[in-house]
């Protein structure tokens, strides 16, 4: 990966400049005192509700009294949308050049992460930010190594099209025959997962795009990690247009077979050291 990134922090911090990441230093360390949660908000032109998005998880964190951070991450937006998130108070930006994919920008904010929970949400507002607050709610009150959205489960609401329901459920399907998990979605954009987990995995998750959820799952399930929790979601797709396309479907697919290749390699129990 070539892309750049430049962080920006409040005003009162210094710029750095951070490459993509491929490792997790900064997890590995111990969690910043009073930051107990860090939020990770990738994005790819969504232009103005990137902003409107932040500035929710941020009040509705505020109001939940939970001591927080917030890293956004561009994905190598066209339209200007980083421009956005500029001057929006206490929130870290990663400026990509390039677009390189969801879970490439993932990887960037989990390295930066200080918080002892790490979690990510949609930036396009489909899922509400508080659901962030009241996963984690559910994580302090039970040894969950991760709690994530499901939207098969009982007490899921979703606003999605009959037609990506379908593809949602032929690719849960799927991803059952493959790799025998117990997660029934793996692919809804909101989860917090506990800091020494990610710590554990991410060195070796290596999707950089949309499969990115399906790998850690996979990977946890092969280092032996357990606590997978999952949570009602409020699905709202219709606010601002669906982001699967058919060149994103294919991809998905592809990247899916390239997991199960890995899977059968064993190459995620190496996490399980």
């Amino acid at each position: 990966m070539n892309n750049t990134a430049t962080v920006q922090r409040p005003v009162a911090a210094p710029l750095t400049t951070l490459a993509p990441a491929t490792t997790a230093p900064n997890l590995w360390a111990p969690a910043t005192a009073g930051i107990e949660l860090t939020v990770v908000v990738p994005f790819y032109n969504c232009g103005p509700v990137v902003a409107r998005t932040i500035r929710d998880i941020a009040a509705t964190l505020t109001a939940a009294g939970v001591g927080h951070e917030i890293i956004a991450v561009n994905d190598g937006s066209t339209d200007g949308s980083q421009n956005y998130v500029y001057g929006l108070p206490g929130v870290r930006l990663i400026d990509n050049r390039t677009n390189s994919g969801k879970g490439n920008a993932l990887h960037q904010g989990f390295a930066a992460a200080q918080g002892a929970w790490v979690g990510f949400i949609d930036a396009d507002g489909d899922i509400a930010p508080h659901h962030l607050a009241t996963y984690l709610m559910l994580a302090r009150g039970g040894d969950h190594a991760a709690v994530y959205a499901d939207k098969r489960h009982a007490g899921s609401v979703s606003g999605a099209s009959k037609l990506r329901k379908l593809i949602s459920m032929v690719y849960s399907t799927l991803v059952a025959l493959l790799f025998l998990l117990k997660v029934k979605d793996t692919q809804t954009g909101c989860k917090i997962i506990r800091r020494d987990a990610l710590a554990q995995l991410l060195p070796h998750l290596r999707e950089q795009r949309f499969a990115f959820d399906l790998e850690f799952f996979v990977a946890a399930k092969a280092a032996g990690i357990s606590g997978m929790r999952s949570a009602p979601v409020e699905l709202n797709t219709g606010a601002n247009g669906s982001t699967v396309t058919t060149n994103t479907i294919v991809r998905t697919l592809r990247d899916t077979v390239t997991i199960h290749r890995r899977h059968l390699a064993g190459h995620y129990r190496q996490a399980a050291a």
